[in-house]
Order: structure tokens, then sequence, then C-alpha cells
């Protein structure tokens, strides 16, 4: 009886160890969107949309991103929960971290990245439909047009 007591025992212990386990486990959803851009049609279309801006591309060819996955990715995000504070944790921070949160396998094949106006930092997306749009890091709004307080001339772009 001591026996199955302690195998009972033991069987529980694995069970709830292995519910743990599995609680912990996430799915990964992987972007859906099968369309690319190649290295030098982005740089020609940032280079369209923003004359005069500082472009910085890696070596590779870009996914373009499905506005389905972005609004999944950004839901899921915890970005624009953070506290803001003034010069030390501020829009800067918030675009980099949300750039952060990209940069997992899968994810990091996206044409996304950091864009600097001469007033704010924030994201930058190129969707499927190859329209550019401004994510706000600290509300996740997607916005095709700058708000004057953002800024009127985008002065880098690093996807």
């Amino acid at each position: 009886m001591l026996k199955m007591s302690l195998l009972e025992s033991i069987g529980r212990l694995l069970a709830i160890s292995i519910s743990n386990i599995i609680q912990r486990f996430e799915v990964v959803k992987l972007p859906v969107s099968t369309k690319s851009i190649s290295f030098n049609t982005l740089y020609a279309k940032l280079m369209q949309e923003f004359p005069g801006a500082d472009i910085f591309l890696s070596d590779r060819n870009f996914k373009l991103c499905a506005y389905d996955d972005i609004a999944w990715f950004l839901a899921q995000d915890q970005t624009n929960k953070l506290e803001y504070v003034a010069e030390k944790y501020d829009c800067d921070d918030f675009a980099y971290r949300l750039m952060g949160q990209f940069s997992v396998p899968g994810w990091s094949d996206l044409a996304f990245g950091l864009v600097w106006t001469e007033k704010h930092a924030m994201n930058i997306i190129v969707a499927e439909d190859k329209k550019i749009f401004f994510i706000e890091p600290q509300s996740d709004k997607l916005e095709k047009e700058l708000k004057l307080w953002q800024g009127t001339n985008v002065r880098c772009v690093m996807i």
C-alpha cells in the first residue's frame, strides 16, 4: 500500500510538472505573407518616399507585412503598456523595444524597422501592397501620414 501511495505521488507530481510545462509552452505564430521585396526595390521605394533621408537596410530580401500579421503581433506585444519617462524611456526607447520584439525567427524577415524625424522616433512597415505605414509604438496605431507632433521630415529609416 505504501508503494502504491508513493507511485501515486510520483505520478501526480509528474502530471503537475507536465501540465506546467504545457502551460508555459507558447504556440509561435509565424507571419503568413509570402510576398517579398528585394533589397534594391525596397531601397528605391524608401528613397522615393523619403528623399534626403538616410536609409539603412540589411543585406537581404524582405518579406512584406500582411496587415493581419502586424495587428496580431501588436495585440500580443506589451511595448505600448510600458511607462513613458521623459529622457529616460521615451519615443526612441519604445521604437527600439518594438523593433526588438520583431527580431525573432520568422518575424525578423519582415520589412519592419525604425524611423526618425526631426522630432520623434517610431516604427515603420512596408505592407504587402507596398504601402508604407508608421507605427506609433506607444499606442500601436498605424498611420499613413505623420502627425504634426511627430515631425514633418523623415531623416533616417532603418530596416
